[in-house]
């Protein structure tokens, strides 16, 4: 589960439009631009990102970790672990 702390960076990610690296424990990696957070209709926190031209709801459910891919002043790396 994500804090609120955790899910401020994810809203600053999409605020500030700064592109980002999400990754899994299980080697999986989605790469894009973050444009809002929600849920899916099956309940599941979720970032809406574009990736490879497109949109798509990105379930963050064992996230582990999300990395700056753009220079900003609010955060390099964030931990979910």
């Amino acid at each position: 589960m994500i804090t609120c702390h955790q899910s401020d960076y994810l809203e600053i990610a999409c605020l500030y439009r700064i592109p980002v690296s999400l990754a899994w424990g299980d080697g999986r990696e989605v790469v894009g631009m973050p444009r809002d957070t929600g849920y899916n209709d099956r309940k599941q926190e979720c970032l809406l990102m574009q990736v490879d031209g497109q949109e798509r709801w990105i379930v963050l459910e064992g996230v582990s970790t999300m990395t700056a891919l753009q220079e900003n002043r609010y955060f390099d790396r964030v931990d979910f672990d």
